[in-house]
């Protein structure tokens, strides 16, 4: 290590070597850009064939493909070649390029809400405790569990969390009051809620 803390030369030059080799990256992905917005060059879509090197010259950076190197032969309007790392930096290109794919129709999952109050030490329905799950059966076998409000108004607010309709939280408070256990049927789960829950 020398006293200014840089090393050996090897390793300036390398230092050297990795910094024009990332300043040419960047200009060779400027120069593939610019070719693909004029029309000079076409967007790749991932056919190409990969073999050893004839020598020809890549259509990219204009450098020979030599021996020892994949050579990549790209066929489309033209039938061009190409090193690995540029042929690379053109399939990132050519994807930005790509229009976003349509938003796919919203998802909605249907499903029996349960809610269970657990009568623990005499506790009344207003502070009792809620097991509140989807799907599955009376049993609890394949239900999913979404949380376990204490008392009343904390219910009402999972609930609502939920996308459940006013009157049905009302009729859900309303009979649990009187009986220890309630199903809501045919909840609709949009993705956001199911997020929301980490589901």
């Amino acid at each position: 290590m020398s006293r200014l803390g840089y090393g050996t030369c090897t390793d300036i030059a390398s230092v050297v070597i990795n910094e024009k080799s990332e300043v040419s990256n960047a200009t060779l992905r400027q120069k593939i850009r610019t070719r693909l917005a004029s029309g000079a060059l076409f967007p790749v879509d991932g056919k190409v064939v990969a073999g050893k090197a004839t020598g020809k010259l890549c259509t990219l950076c204009a450098m020979p493909i030599s021996k020892g190197e994949i050579e990549h032969e790209v066929v489309g309007p033209t039938t061009v070649w190409a090193h690995w790392d540029c042929y690379s930096i053109w399939r990132q290109e050519s994807e930005a390029l790509k229009p976003p794919e349509p938003a796919s129709p919203s998802v909605k999952t249907t499903l029996p809400l349960h809610v269970d109050r657990l009568d623990h030490d005499g506790a009344g329905p207003a502070t009792a405790e809620y097991v509140v799950s989807m799907g599955g059966a009376k049993d609890g076998v394949g239900t999913v569990l979404l949380g376990k409000p204490k008392g009343l108004d904390a219910l009402v607010v999972l609930l609502r969390s939920l996308g459940i309709a006013h009157a049905e939280i009302v009729t859900a408070c309303h009979v649990l009051t009187e009986q220890s256990r309630y199903a809501i049927q045919g909840v609709t789960l949009t993705p956001a809620v199911l997020r929301r829950f980490r589901l």
